[in-house]
């Protein structure tokens, strides 16, 4: 029986429409799959028809490194896969196939019996991307499925099966796996820009930064604490959430602290109790705008929700920046507050975020205005000089540097 080196192939689908900038895509996601798998014995890595293939050296490693890449941005879906080894030219004949079919048998009999579990019932789904390959793909399906059927002793159902065993015809070379585990999809860490969120210690933002990362974005963050100096911050919360964001990315991440305290000395008796919360806004939007610019970042991401809370409804949001000259991005705009939970729990951030934190904003009035107005808010801005707020904190921001947890 001759098998290679076992195979994690990893596919992608939003890459595949990028059209003449397909490969610059294609080599940046290559280029974080490796960076996913160091340490790991990788013998090869190589685009084979739509897919890369990770040959690794090590077979114990493959369920390891399978779920290192499933963290990737850009992976649709990829599988722990045994190789099967077609020859040349000159064995291509009759015989040389039938050899070739009779180990492609054997190992998806033997997948099977493995992780068959407890299943009642079966199938065999072949893909033929090597369309000279002689046998048809419900041929292929045929020979193997009475091979598996012999082994695990279980009926086919072509329509509901509790088991699927999956053949793939590459050139050169048959793909035989049993699970397909789902990728994080989007684009390739690197390829869509840099980008600032504003985080706080709540579920929503830490979310609206992961999409943007899932967009092939480099994330910066910025939290805004209470106090006067950085060592009154208490910001290990936050790095904890950063932490868990930085597992989804290649490179460390940069989380800076900025106080609210030249907010707060300058509104006190200043600003009525109504327009804080939207004050408040402004000044962190401005501040982030401004340190983005210093930073190279193109963008601002913010977890606002549409009507969720008070001070973001589509009044308030549109009087907070109605001069921010940087987009600002509110990917959770349109979801509402099950939908962001469930993506906090998939992405590993929700345990974290319902922690007790008094951020900055939950100590703002509990009843601000709801139908805010872009000229009385710059008019307000103007009287609590906020110009000179904005340029007090972009100058007592401190950076905190996020390795990948457990590093170091």
């Amino acid at each position: 029986m001759q098998v290679t080196t076992p195979v994690v192939a990893v596919h992608y689908a939003e890459i595949a429409l990028k059209g003449r900038n397909r490969h610059v895509f294609q080599r940046r996601l290559r280029n974080n799959l490796l960076t996913a798998l160091r340490g790991e014995p990788v013998e090869s890595i190589h685009h084979v028809e739509s897919r890369f293939l990770v040959r690794l050296v090590d077979p114990a490693r493959a369920d390891d490194a399978a779920r290192k890449l499933s963290r990737v941005f850009g992976v649709a879906w990829l599988s722990a896969a045994a190789s099967v080894r077609r020859g040349g030219d000159a064995d291509s004949g009759e015989r040389a196939i039938a050899a070739h079919l009779d180990n492609v048998q054997a190992i998806a009999a033997q997948l099977a019996a493995r992780d068959v579990g407890t299943a009642g019932s079966f199938r065999i789904e072949t893909r033929r991307s090597d369309r000279s390959f002689p046998l048809p793909s419900p041929e292929i399906s045929r020979l193997v499925g009475r091979a598996v059927g012999q082994t695990i002793g279980l009926p086919v159902d072509l329509s509901a099966p509790d088991f699927t065993v999956h053949v793939l015809v590459l050139h050169g070379e048959t793909l035989v796996f049993t699970q397909r585990v789902p990728g994080p999809g989007g684009l390739p860490a690197g390829s869509g820009g840099r980008v600032l969120a504003l985080l706080s210690g709540g579920i929503d933002s830490p979310v609206a930064a992961w999409l943007l990362m899932r967009r092939g974005c480099r994330c910066d963050f910025i939290h805004f604490y209470a106090g006067r100096a950085p060592d009154e911050a208490d910001a290990a919360k936050i790095e904890r959430l950063v932490s868990i964001l930085r597992g989804w990315a290649p490179t460390s991440l940069h989380l800076y602290l900025a106080p609210s305290f030249p907010y707060e000395t300058r509104a006190i008796g200043t600003i009525d109790e109504a327009h804080d919360m939207v004050l408040f806004r402004r000044y962190m939007v401005k501040v982030a705008e401004r340190h983005a610019k210093r930073t190279s970042s193109q963008a601002l991401v913010t977890g606002d929700s549409l009507g969720q809370v008070a001070s973001q409804t589509i009044y308030n949001l549109g009087a907070i920046g109605p001069d921010v000259t940087l987009p600002v991005f509110r990917p959770l705009i349109g979801m509402d507050k099950h939908e962001i939970a469930a993506r906090a729990r998939a992405i590993g951030t929700f345990e974290v975020s319902i922690e007790p934190y008094r951020d900055c904003c939950s100590i703002r009035s509990p009843h601000p205005v709801l139908r805010g107005r872009a000229r009385e808010v710059l008019e307000m801005s103007e009287r609590m000089d906020m110009a000179a707020a904005v340029e007090e904190a972009v100058h007592a921001v401190v950076r905190v540097v996020v390795a990948e947890p457990g590093a170091g």
